[in-house]
């Protein structure tokens, strides 16, 4: 049986997180986290045990889960490949990248997944709609950057910082989002100093949006280095075979598979249909049929 030391350790390892937000996830003092691992804590371990057998229990259930779902995370497909070259060209380049594409193809796997492969010299900051002006973008990228908020001018200094030096790459994924003045404000970075990279990932919303004619849009636009747009017809054969390895070898199924990726439902839609046909315990053609036909059901 573990003790809540261990079971402290090995809820720490899963988040890699830093000791204060193991705390904080657990509704405790950094403090008294710190004395349950020492076993100097005289309160009552009680409460702090049974929410990290909660936790724990979760974690496992959703390993399990991952497993049956064939939930393999990363997969370097044609697309995400294509993309992560394109970001790394961005980051050794500087200046601005453009890479827009249909939903659900594995454009921010591959954006996770160069940030975790350079850690000291990538930063992805996803958007959301509620980051629109310059304030709240500044406010974001400090907070993905562990930088110090505070108002808008003393943000960019700090950001622009941690840019400077050894070059850089900022990868903005649903970068839609952002208003034309708001993306604009990001070449003041690229300003101050060129050698950052800058890439800009979305749908085709955000190629149209810097099609527009108006001078921040070509302010961006003389210091793109490449605007590629991605579909889900450039989804392969192959790259199902990758993401499913189940079904190498039966042709139908992967076939399925395919046209489902290569619909608006994308490579995300097919994950989605191959799990729940997971859950029946029915892979087969058949059994992948059926199941596209109750989800269209639920639609």
């Amino acid at each position: 049986m573990m003790s809540l030391k261990e079971k402290l350790e090995m809820y720490q390892a899963h988040i890699d997180k830093p000791w204060s937000i193991v705390a904080k996830n657990l509704d405790y003092s950094a403090a008294v986290i710190s004395q349950c691992r020492k076993g100097t804590y005289i309160g009552d371990t009680t409460k702090v045990e049974a929410k990290l057998d909660e936790y724990l229990a979760n974690i496992q259930a959703e390993k399990e889960v991952a497993s049956l779902s064939n939930s393999v995370g990363y997969v370097a497909t044609s697309i995400s490949t294509a993309v992560y070259d394109n970001i790394r060209l961005c980051h050794l380049k500087g200046g601005f990248a453009i890479e827009a594409g249909d939903a659900g193809i594995g454009k921010t796997m591959a954006c996770k997944k160069y940030a975790e492969d350079h850690p000291a010299t990538a930063y992805y900051v996803p958007i959301n709609p509620c980051i629109s002006g310059i304030t709240s973008l500044l406010r974001q990228l400090c907070t993905e950057m562990s930088l110090q908020q505070g108002n808008r001018y003393d943000m960019w200094l700090r950001i622009a910082h941690k840019l400077s030096g050894e070059s850089k790459v900022l990868i903005l994924d649903e970068a839609q989002h952002l208003p034309l003045k708001t993306l604009d404000s990001l070449r003041a970075f690229f300003d101050a100093y060129p050698e950052i990279g800058i890439c800009l990932v979305g749908n085709a919303e955000l190629v149209t949006k810097l099609r527009n004619k108006n001078t921040a849009v070509a302010q961006i636009k003389n210091r793109t280095k490449t605007t590629i747009i991605r579909h889900t017809a450039d989804i392969t054969k192959t790259d199902i075979e990758l993401l499913f390895p189940g079904l190498v070898g039966k042709e139908k199924e992967t076939e399925f598979l395919l046209k489902i990726a290569q619909t608006d439902n994308a490579i995300r839609g097919a994950q989605n249909l191959y799990s729940n046909a997971v859950d029946n315990n029915n892979t087969t053609y058949a059994g992948l049929v059926l199941t596209a036909k109750k989800i269209m059901q639920e639609v």
